[in-house]
């Protein structure tokens, strides 16, 4: 597998292991556990503010893995991917493994700034798809 694939596995991964926190934060209030495995019908009551961060924090990268996924594909897919995109891959999945942490400790601008690099780590990508279609 490549590493840009790997980068991508490893968002999945992220994605996936960022169910734990809000869990964690709902089932440590009284009354979480039972909402946790019933309908949750009715707002789950003082739950720490990190926990709802925390939720924001998974939702937010659910939201992107799919556009990710698009473009790190299609970069595979054409034969785009290259020593540059698996810096931008590297980039990427640290910037949203920071963006994660920061989000649940609640630092707002640092925040932004992460979420911002990765952005900019998928415009590379797209540029290499690009200039790859460029070449040929």
């Amino acid at each position: 597998m490549t590493p840009d694939l790997w980068i991508l596995l490893c968002l999945a991964l992220l994605t996936e292991l960022l169910t734990i926190p809000p869990l964690i934060a709902r089932g440590s209030v009284p009354g979480g556990v039972r909402w946790i495995f019933y309908n949750r019908d009715s707002p789950l009551e003082g739950v720490a503010p990190w926990g709802g961060r925390a939720v924001r924090a998974h939702d937010n990268l659910a939201d992107n893995l799919a556009m990710y996924a698009a473009v790190i594909g299609i970069a595979y897919l054409t034969g785009a991917t290259n020593g540059t995109t698996m810096v931008a891959g590297a980039v990427l999945l640290i910037a949203r493994v920071l963006h994660a942490i920061i989000y649940i400790v609640g630092i707002p601008y640092l925040r932004t700034g992460v979420f911002g690099a990765a952005q900019v780590a998928m415009l590379v990508y797209v540029w290499q798809i690009i200039a790859h279609f460029m070449a040929h």
